[in-house]
């Protein structure tokens, strides 16, 4: 007996596709999604009216934190910042999610509120889906269920890495790490060093590391001096890869780190 065609969620919220989102240029952008790359075009095609195309300019929030999880997101272009606020009022950056991440699917899993804000730092494009939706998706094609496993499986390790970092380690060590987990994602080799493909101010640093942006103005001005780091076309160049490994305890970021998507 076939199978019904799995539930699309009407996203009338979202503008409408451009020219080349259509079902047909949606099922082209999910095939280049490491979710999706084992799947047929056929495959595609039948799960492509489930998806709604969304283009965010920088700051836009996808949800905030407290939110219920109406929908889950893949990401196609440029960055989002996930965004714990803390007790204190500060702000801890958990994740920087970029093109082929899935963004809001724990909530959307467990079925309970968003744990942080997901806000653009670029001009970016989602596709959204409604989790219901997804977990369709999973069932049916154990190739996507068991990339979102190993997905969310990395950023647990990887949270587990950066609870520990927070509780017994400098701040230093803090920023090496996420600048060198940041490069492995998301860098480009440039004369002199590698570059972060991102635009991360001052504050984000901090954000990330769990301190204050004047300790990581301090950090960042010493690796300056030192010739670790400098700061080119807008981006962060890591000038000094083995003294920044050094400095960040590679035992450690090698056991925490993954590949992109």
């Amino acid at each position: 007996m076939a199978r019904p065609p799995v539930a699309a969620e009407p996203m009338a919220a979202f503008p409408p596709f451009p020219p080349d989102t259509d079902a047909g240029g949606v099922a082209g952008r999910l095939a280049a999604v490491p979710f999706f790359a084992a799947l047929s075009a056929t495959e595609l095609a039948a799960i492509a009216p489930c998806f709604a195309y969304r283009a965010c300019a920088a700051h836009d929030v996808l949800f905030f934190e407290g939110e219920p999880p109406h929908r889950l997101y893949v990401v196609l272009d440029g960055f989002f910042k996930q965004v714990k606020h803390a007790d204190d009022g500060r702000d801890v950056i958990l994740h920087i999610a970029m093109a082929g991440d899935l963004v809001g699917g724990v909530a959307a899993f467990g079925r309970r509120p968003h744990p942080f804000t997901a806000r653009a730092m670029t001009p970016s494009a989602v596709l959204a889906v409604a989790g219901a939706a997804f977990a369709q998706i999973m069932e049916r094609h154990p190739s996507v269920a068991r990339r979102t496993v190993d997905d969310l499986s990395a950023r647990l390790i990887d949270a587990h890495e950066d609870l520990k970092s927070l509780a017994v380690e400098r701040v230093d060590r803090r920023i090496a790490r996420h600048l060198l987990r940041l490069a492995a994602q998301a860098g480009r080799p440039v004369p002199g060093g590698t570059a972060i493909g991102m635009p991360l101010t001052r504050q984000d640093v901090a954000d990330m590391a769990g301190t204050t942006v004047e300790t990581a103005i301090r950090v960042l001005s010493r690796w300056r001096r030192e010739g670790m780091v400098v700061t080119a076309g807008g981006c962060l160049v890591i000038a000094d890869r083995a003294a920044l490994e050094a400095a960040a305890d590679m035992t450690a970021v090698m056991a925490a780190g993954r590949p992109a998507g």
